[in-house]
């Protein structure tokens, strides 16, 4: 089977994200880089945040990958744009904000990027998190043993009604149940961003999941680059 260009690219970002995911798992080299992030106990804690949001240590590591020289123009935008999105020096400054009275999430590990989705020349960073239910104040709303998917494609305009090319693939690990989330238009965002949603069964239990696919705005057709996320559901 021959792969198209896009396809490729995707799929070489997203193990290029994977890896340098996978790279920050060890503990820190140096006594001296212990003590800038505060290393305890738990390790894990040095690398995400309570919202599973990568602390500033790792986008410095996310960073340091990219500069590799074997690594590919187009994966090192793709992590710097990321890293950028995450510690807020870009234009987007790490997502919209939260209310008040948001349900508890996981962000997905790191954002993905749609090239010219806006305009010529003019990208958009996309932030995917999920919910586990039971949870209110989110379309659709999760229940208990279920989990909601939410991609948000920044700075586009509204989500088209008609969508269908955005999916989740996910498996609990605990029940190994499996599945493919198709992501829609449930009036998130009516005036953007373009946001699309979905509601899994997934059983409670950890859970992996990998969004992939496009965005329809109404505008424009944008295509985004995997992203992951790992969470547990009650």
């Amino acid at each position: 089977m021959r792969f198209s260009s896009k396809l490729r690219r995707a799929s070489i970002t997203a193990s290029a994200a994977v890896i340098a995911m996978a790279g920050l798992l060890a503990p820190p080299a140096s006594a001296s880089e212990s003590s800038a992030i505060n290393a305890s106990s738990d390790v894990a804690s040095s690398y995400i945040d309570g919202l599973g949001r990568p602390t500033d240590y790792t986008v410095g590591k996310v960073n340091e990958f990219a500069s590799q020289p074997w690594v590919p123009d187009d994966v090192e935008n793709m992590l710097r744009a990321g890293a950028s999105f995450f510690a807020g020096s870009g234009d987007e400054l790490g997502g919209p904000e939260l209310p008040d009275d948001a349900p508890r999430f996981t962000q997905f590990y790191w954002p993905t990027v749609s090239s010219n989705c806006i305009g010529a020349g003019m990208h958009s960073t996309a932030s995917a998190l999920v919910v586990p239910g039971p949870a209110e104040n989110i379309a659709p709303a999760p229940k208990a043993g279920q989990a909601t998917f939410v991609f948000t494609a920044l700075g586009t305009p509204p989500a088209a009604e008609r969508q269908g090319g955005m999916d989740v693939y996910w498996f609990n690990v605990n029940n190994l149940r499996s599945g493919v989330t198709p992501l829609d238009n449930n009036g998130i965002n009516k005036t953007g961003p373009a946001t699309l949603s979905g509601v899994a069964n997934t059983g409670s239990g950890t859970v992996i999941a990998v969004v992939n696919g496009s965005v329809r705005t109404e505008t424009n057709n944008c295509s985004f680059a995997p992203t992951a996320a790992l969470f547990n559901v009650r």
